[in-house]
């Protein structure tokens, strides 16, 4: 009776603790980047950016016995859809694709204007697709040549993008769930981060490595999620900071009076933005902050004068708004796309006004007003009043 007992003892603890339908990390491929673009019949092409096992490790170091020390390589299928596609990738790999580790999802600039509603089905629907991720629209290329190009200071060049994105972009959140938020928004249009191929002419194979991509401005897409047009890198930080992403960036203006040009770098930067209806228009009073430092002082005003230094914030906070309202107006009037989110802010400040104009939002956008104003704070002028290389007789005091 003993003996029976034990033996259904043991059976029951066999079915605590098997593990039949477990995946082990050693069954599975590290998918860090993907690519999606269109072949000519419209079927999807994706490409995946595939870690190699065991020299990724040896990220810091000269490669390994094997010959190879990219320590990843490049693995495409293609479908009628984005499931279809990736069964047939799988089909080409020894292991589960496991794309929870992706770190950057990249689109082709052909693939980007016919329209990515079915990639958005499909990665929201997903469970194994982190939506904290980085997402980008490959300007002038491929998704598939992005992947295939070199980056000298990483491994894997799909951790060099998203990389580059945080430093220059100076964005506070994941452009993944930033687009996926304003795409089922009524009141702002989605924007994706550009990144293009540093490829010149004349150059040879050597030389193109050590420039393989750039961040390079920014993509408007319309309602219907399909690439509309681009911006330029210093436009999309002035979209950041109307959107309240932004946590950095650097001012320049020229100062008539001291015959040049100073920066200032803004280490915290942030925006208000209230809403006014004066003789039945709408007007947007968009108030731009910021404190930081005198990085640069290309002018003869000698900035340990308070004077000088109110001078120089005038000119500074001037120059800021010009600029924010120059990109405003070109939405406004080439793109008609309100990528800023200022439908947004009417739904919260005036629901009833919002309730009327949310069916075509984007042309009440375009016949709105806006008022826009800086105000910075500077914390610190340098170790030196004026610029060094001027005489003493040449400053102003």
């Amino acid at each position: 009776m003993y003996r029976k007992f034990g033996v259904v003892l043991v059976m029951l603890q066999l079915l605590t603790i098997a593990c039949w339908d477990q995946k082990e990390l050693s069954n599975r491929s590290i998918w860090i980047g993907s690519g999606f673009d269109r072949a000519p019949n419209r079927d999807i092409i994706l490409s995946g950016q595939i870690l190699i096992p065991g020299q990724h490790s040896q990220a810091g170091g000269k490669g390994n016995s094997s010959g190879n020390s990219t320590g990843f390589f490049i693995v495409s299928g293609k479908g009628k859809n984005v499931s279809q596609a990736a069964g047939d990738l799988q089909g080409k790999l020894s292991r589960l694709v496991f794309p929870s580790h992706r770190r950057g999802v990249f689109i082709g600039e052909h693939f980007a204007k016919e329209g990515i509603t079915d990639l958005l089905d499909e990665h929201t629907r997903n469970p194994e697709v982190r939506l904290r991720t980085d997402i980008f629209v490959v300007k002038g290329s491929t998704a598939r040549e992005l992947l295939q190009s070199g980056y000298p200071l990483e491994k894997i060049p799909a951790i060099g993008a998203y990389k580059i994105l945080e430093l220059t972009s100076g964005m506070k959140q994941t452009t993944f769930m930033r687009f996926l938020r304003a795409a089922s928004s009524e009141g702002a249009s989605p924007v994706m981060p550009v990144i293009s191929l540093e490829q010149k002419d004349g150059e040879n194979q050597e030389a193109t490595k050590q420039h393989a991509f750039r961040i390079n401005g920014m993509a408007i897409f319309d309602n219907k999620l399909k690439l509309k047009g681009f911006i330029r890198q210093e436009e999309a930080l002035n979209v950041n900071w109307i959107t309240d992403v932004l946590s950095s960036t650097t001012v320049t203006a020229f100062i008539p009076n001291g015959q040049g040009s100073v920066s200032l770098h803004l280490s915290r930067a942030g925006r208000k933005i209230r809403t006014d209806v004066q003789n039945g228009k709408l007007v947007f009073h968009v108030r731009l902050t910021g404190k930081g430092m005198i990085r640069e002082n290309q002018s003869r005003l000698n900035l340990r004068d308070p004077e000088n230094v109110k001078l120089v914030k005038q000119a500074l906070e001037s120059e800021a708004a010009k600029e924010v309202k120059q990109i405003i107006f070109k939405m406004q009037n080439t793109y008609r796309e309100d990528i800023f989110g200022f439908g947004e802010v009417l739904h919260r400040r005036n629901p009833s006004l919002w309730k009327k104009w949310k069916g075509n939002w984007n042309e009440h956008f375009t016949m709105a007003e806006f008022d826009v104003k800086a105000d910075f704070t500077v914390t610190q002028i340098g170790l030196t009043g004026p610029g060094l290389h001027w005489r003493e007789e040449e400053t102003k005091r």
